[in-house]
């Protein structure tokens, strides 16, 4: 078995298949998790508006959990996830799942997030103790551990379907390779690959980028993950812990990030983000006091959404013994889809169907 793209979702891919006891071999032209899985830590949380990937992410966080527990080493964090501008129904959402989410008043916020400051103006804001940061670059560390020699550094060229339809003749940059069943997890790469076996698959793309600054008193406890939707600052934002006393800030919506060219599988050099910067360090100062608004790190990345449902979307796709997902913010439910591709790959009746589509409208 192939799979192709070394980020979290290929790797626990890779991963999933050889508890399988599948002969795999995984396929990443660059440095493991250096794509769109880049940077030390990200938003894992259950709240989405799509009801279904509410139960995603909870069973994806028992999956987070084993994989600590098998590993030993600190994966996922304990800081909990507040949402400013939150609705009613969400709330609700939350609880049917068994989230055991609490609404919080200005008070309430301040003692989880001192960092900020929040009115309840527009909206609720909501409490998930179950949320946490995502240690990332950890979690590549460990899972590219885990595979040793199964990870091998090439790029792919192309993928074609035999006559047969039973096998797949990879191009790759460092030869032919031949396998069974072939699964794609190469996030802006996808689409370029399995074009060429009928999946009609489109991504834009959008040049991300994250701040991070100091917290101006080291936090104690660890800072929560946060969602601003409400409209008092003037901007949908996200942000993180970035371990120790560092905090990562965002703009959840992707439209508002510079536009990439079709089929591009990187940032192009000289991409201006000083609009998205400013606005970024403005809403710091605003609504982040607790936060020294220099910035001190950043993360620029590649971002891929699907047309048909933007920012938080995306899709399983098959083609005979092809199988692939594309679609952005798919670190947290890393465990769940690793195992739910390992299955689907090496199930018998490999017929030509989607397995899943998800939507959403999100940040991470």
């Amino acid at each position: 078995m192939c799979v192709v793209g070394g980020g979290v979702i290929g790797l626990a891919v890779a991963a999933a298949l050889r508890d399988k006891g599948v002969e795999v071999t995984c396929l990443e032209h660059g440095a493991p998790g250096g794509g769109q899985s880049a940077g030390r830590t990200r938003q894992f949380r259950h709240l989405h508006r799509n009801p279904a990937l509410i139960e995603l992410a909870a069973r994806a966080r028992t999956g987070w959990l084993n994989w600590q527990e098998r590993f030993d080493r600190t994966l996922l964090g304990s800081e909990g996830a507040l949402r400013a501008g939150a609705e009613r129904f969400e709330l609700d959402a939350l609880r049917t799942a068994g989230v055991p989410a609490v609404e919080l008043d200005e008070q309430g916020a301040a003692e989880h997030f001192p960092i900020a400051r929040l009115s309840q103006r527009e909206g609720m804001i909501i409490w998930d103790p179950l949320a946490g940061a995502i240690r990332a670059a950890e979690t590549i560390s460990v899972l590219t551990e885990h595979l040793g020699e199964s990870l091998q550094r090439a790029e792919v060229h192309s993928i074609a379907i035999e006559p047969s339809g039973e096998s797949v003749t990879l191009q790759t940059s460092t030869g032919v390779h031949h396998s069974a069943r072939c699964v794609i997890c190469a996030g802006a790469g996808t689409d370029r690959l399995v074009r060429t076996v009928g999946l009609p698959v489109h991504q834009d793309r959008q040049a991300h980028l994250r701040l991070s600054f100091h917290a101006k008193v080291m936090p104690a406890p660890a800072l929560p993950c946060f969602s601003d939707r409400s409209s008092d600052a003037g901007e949908i934002v996200y942000g993180l812990s970035d371990l120790g006393d560092r905090y990562a800030v965002g703009l959840a919506a992707v439209t508002t990030y510079p536009a990439v060219e079709d089929l591009a599988l990187d940032v192009p050099h000289g991409v201006d983000h000083s609009a998205q910067c400013r606005r970024i360090v403005e809403y710091t100062k605003r609504v982040l006091p607790g936060l020294d608004p220099g910035p001190v790190d950043q993360v620029v990345r590649l971002t891929t959404t699907l047309p048909n449902h933007p920012e938080d979307g995306f899709d399983f796709y098959r083609a005979g013994p092809v199988l692939a997902i594309a679609g952005p913010n798919l670190f947290k439910f890393a465990p769940v889809i690793g195992e739910q591709m390992a299955e689907e790959a090496t199930r018998d009746d490999a017929s030509e169907r989607p397995m899943i589509r998800a939507t959403e409208t999100g940040e991470g």
